[in-house]
């Protein structure tokens, strides 16, 4: 098996260019299949293209037998060979072998268990845990299959968080930059946003940013080729707000931000042109960032040498309106390895997280969108007719060989 995989790209991507990227995600690909995480019935529904355009669904894991209520993100080892999901209701997250689905390690990461990745060496789990206010590392031997929860950073107590003004918010999401930091989003409100940058060789805080520098919330990915990093700020509008007295939650907010990791200075603050900004993902050629807005159903194309907007998109869920209860909320979004889709999680009826007035949606599953045209070619609904049913996490995971970039979950 001959994966280039996207840690190889962190490791050693300096040094290279997109051109050298450009063209790797063709038909190198054996094949994919699609992890789309249901939060609101405790389901991964597993999907692989059936050959015509469409999605044949190929195995189901209920992780509610396990404790993992509301699974929430899904990530992979640098192989694809393990995923982790955190499950946020759970307090736990929860890893499976890819290839026979089976569970091999359940772990109480703690309360509100967002985000769960792999270190780019597949050394550790770093888990953003919300309701600890705590950032967790757990020590991984997969060749063993064990795992062990060895540290945690607690925000409230760690001094240069501390010294940096951050004074409420915890870890959200994180990812890896190509100098051996991982970079993590504070919140969950805009109110409570903020960045921590951590050494994840030594588990140490390298520097932090208050909400009044860098008011990042959700959304990173690391550029795959340059020493730069993308971060996304969303806040959903508030209708009973007085947009004199508080003009950000009267209208909301929707902005990107790109960071210099070598020089450690933003140089970029760009609009996303929506309302909650909020997930985002690279093409595997690594020459378009994709952005949405959750509330207001749209989004961006970002090209990623001038990190100038080249495109919009109207609409990630079929239903759009200019009253955001009316319209669907997509949420994350992941491509294929083959760089033919994007897939992007949409919200149901009855979310159970974001803002209910940004992340209520009509057709809880996830679009397909075409990349090259940037129209939706299919929805993807198991259980579109529960009221339960709510996607959020979304993952791609290569079947075979493949040679190509597919860009780190968020």
């Amino acid at each position: 098996m001959d994966q280039t995989t996207r840690r190889t790209f962190l490791a050693g991507a300096a040094g290279a260019s997109l051109a050298g990227l450009a063209g790797c995600a063709d038909d190198d690909v054996d094949g994919y299949e699609i992890w789309g995480a249901d939060q609101g019935t405790n389901t991964i529904y597993i999907h692989e293209p059936d050959g015509d355009g469409g999605f044949d669904e190929v195995d189901e894991i209920d992780t509610g037998a396990e404790g993992g209520e509301v699974p929430h993100m899904v990530d992979y080892s640098s192989d694809y060979e393990y995923a982790a999901v955190a499950c946020t209701a759970g307090a736990r997250t929860l890893v499976y072998r890819t290839e026979d689905r089976e569970l091999v390690a359940n772990l109480e990461t703690g309360a509100g268990s967002h985000f769960a990745g792999f270190s780019p060496d597949d050394e550790y789990i770093h888990v953003d845990a919300i309701g600890e206010e705590e950032i967790v590392r757990v020590d991984v031997d997969l060749e063993n299959e064990e795992f062990e929860q060895v540290d945690s950073i607690d925000v409230r107590e760690n001094d240069t968080i501390v010294d940096a003004g951050i004074e409420d918010g915890s870890p959200i999401c994180h990812q890896y930059a190509q100098d051996g930091r991982s970079l993590h989003t504070m919140g969950p409100s805009y109110h409570d946003a903020a960045l921590v940058i951590v050494d994840h060789d030594d588990f140490s805080v390298d520097r932090a940013y208050s909400g009044d520098d860098i008011p990042t919330n959700c959304g990173t990915v690391s550029h795959p080729t340059e020493e730069k990093f993308y971060l996304t700020a969303g806040l959903p509008s508030d209708p009973d707000a007085d947009p004199d007295e508080d003009p950000d939650a009267a209208a909301g907010v929707g902005d990107f931000y790109v960071y210099d990791t070598a020089e450690d200075e933003v140089t970029t603050v760009e609009s996303t042109r929506g309302v909650d900004a909020h997930g985002f993902w690279f093409t595997p050629d690594g020459e378009e960032l994709w952005v949405l807005n959750r509330e207001t159903n749209d989004g961006l194309v970002i090209d990623p040498e001038t990190d100038e907007v080249i495109d919009e998109i109207d609409a990630f869920g079929p239903e759009q309106s200019d009253d955001p209860t009316e319209s669907d909320a997509p949420d994350i979004m992941w491509a294929s390895p083959d760089g033919e889709y994007m897939f992007v999680t949409t919200r149901g009826p009855n979310p159970l997280s974001g803002d209910p007035h940004a992340a209520t949606g009509f057709n809880p599953g996830y679009a397909v969108f075409d990349i090259d045209s940037r129209e939706r070619v299919d929805m993807v609904q198991p259980d579109s007719d529960n009221p339960d049913s709510d996607f959020h996490g979304i993952g791609v995971r290569p079947i075979g060989e493949y040679d190509g970039f597919t860009s780190p979950s968020y």
